[in-house]
């Protein structure tokens, strides 16, 4: 034993005799084995752990954090190697080091701030026993979870550099008192943007009606919110306008954890003289083979009104995503216009006109040829509705088969970029495609 230590004591020694470039080279050379080591056997491993884990947030974290982790690990590689190559030197920029490591340190626990508070806020909402499911985390407390974490780090760097802050929140306080009077209204919608984070009454993507205007919101920012109508519109409005007016949401409530579901009402009319458990009972069969309303709740089919020329009913339908709401509109006031047709149910009028027939149109031969046309027609019609609803499930396909590539952990930053920008691109075919509904 006592060979041993008098060993390392001759090697330190010889170590410590060298020129200082010789001990820049074998603090390089050491630097660089233990990243390689750090990301063999360290970052690797911690990430195939995550990969196989059910949680998606978990990558997304690692990912946020390997690189920070990389720079963390060089600059202790660098304060060892000044420790022993030029402690003086290490000793004249060590406030700047600790400012360093401070730094590095605030931006990994803000980004784990920021990852993962919405998984824990959604974690904490599926306890909540509620007939109403709300997608919308509370982000409101990662921004100010995450403020908070940098002021205490900007304090604490300024502490590490000896610098006096009390003049620069002086100036700062007599800047923003003239910039709050000049920029007043703009202020206002900055504030209202987080009013909007804390309660948040909708997220990108859903539905929502304001002030008659119904769009898809496509994003949010602190001055407004943009929705893209069904007519390809982009409207914008301020936060001051969302905060005070009523918002109808379409992508919430649905009850029972469903919150795109939405309740699908259809009014059909009937002449007087049909029999009403007839008519009720070829709606609810229609509903029912709509490929777009679930099973359970079932649909279902009430008799309304008593009308001046008409005898009411009322289909009630649900489908699962308030997406296909107008798709499904579609194919059933179709099946209804077909089904009264061979079932013989009149469909009444207001008033009715008579008048003289052509002679060329009321012939058997163009009759015939209508109902050629008509037929046909069905016939393309039925062919277009089936190759949408298989485009835009293969298109969902491929989306989830990419996101299942972007938890693959060996692959490069340059391959996850790529991946992502198909996503993105993906993504947004997928909603004009939800868009056009």
């Amino acid at each position: 034993m006592a060979e041993i230590t008098e060993s390392i004591e001759m090697g330190m020694e010889t170590l410590n005799g060298l020129d200082w470039y010789f001990q820049v080279l074998i603090c390089i050379g050491v630097s660089a084995v233990a990243i390689y080591c750090l990301r063999r056997f360290v970052l690797r491993q911690i990430a195939e752990l995550v990969n196989d884990t059910e949680v998606g947030w978990d990558n997304d974290l690692y990912i946020a954090l390997e690189s920070k982790i990389n720079i963390f690990f060089v600059v202790i590689c660098v304060n060892l190697s000044l420790l022993w190559v030029n402690p003086d030197l290490l000793g004249s920029i060590f406030p700047f080091m600790n400012s360093l490591y401070i730094l590095l340190l605030t931006m990994m626990l803000t980004t784990t701030v920021k990852i993962a508070t919405p998984p824990l806020m959604a974690f904490m909402n599926s306890n909540k026993k509620s007939g109403v499911s709300v997608t919308g985390g509370n982000h409101f407390i990662s921004i100010i979870v995450r403020i908070v974490i940098w002021l205490i780090g900007i304090n604490a760097i300024l502490g590490e550099l000896d610098v006096e802050i009390t003049g620069i929140l002086a100036s700062f306080a007599l800047f923003s008192l003239i910039i709050g009077l000049s920029l007043q209204h703009t202020i206002g919608n900055i504030l209202n943007s987080f009013m909007l984070a804390m309660d948040s009454p909708f997220d990108v993507g859903d539905r929502i009606e304001v002030e008659g205007i119904e769009g898809r919101v496509v994003s949010t920012g602190i001055l407004s919110t943009k929705l893209l109508t069904h007519a390809e519109e982009l409207v914008i409005i301020p936060n001051n306008t969302l905060v005070s007016a009523k918002i109808r949401n379409m992508a919430r409530g649905g009850g029972d954890g469903q919150p795109r579901r939405i309740n699908l009402l259809i009014d059909v009319s009937a002449a007087y003289g049909e029999e009403p458990p007839h008519v009720k009972q070829v709606l609810i069969d229609i509903a029912k083979d709509c490929p777009y309303t679930v099973d359970e709740p079932a649909p279902r089919v009430l008799f309304v009104e008593l009308g001046e020329y008409s005898i009411d009913f009322r289909i009630y339908a649900w489908i699962d995503n308030y997406s296909d709401q107008w798709p499904a509109r579609d194919w059933i006031l179709q099946r209804v216009f077909e089904r009264f047709s061979q079932e013989g149910i009149d469909i009444p009028f207001p008033t009715s006109i008579e008048l003289p027939e052509s002679p060329k149109s009321g012939t058997e031969a163009a009759k015939k040829r209508k109902r050629a046309r008509q037929k046909a027609a069905r016939i393309q019609m039925s062919k277009d509705e089936k190759f949408y609803r298989e485009e835009r499930d293969s298109l969902k396909s491929l989306l989830e088969d990419l996101e299942e590539q972007m938890k693959d952990a060996t692959l490069g930053s340059r391959q996850k970029d790529q991946i992502r920008k198909e996503i993105a691109s993906l993504s947004a075919t997928l909603q004009r495609f939800e868009s056009e509904d």
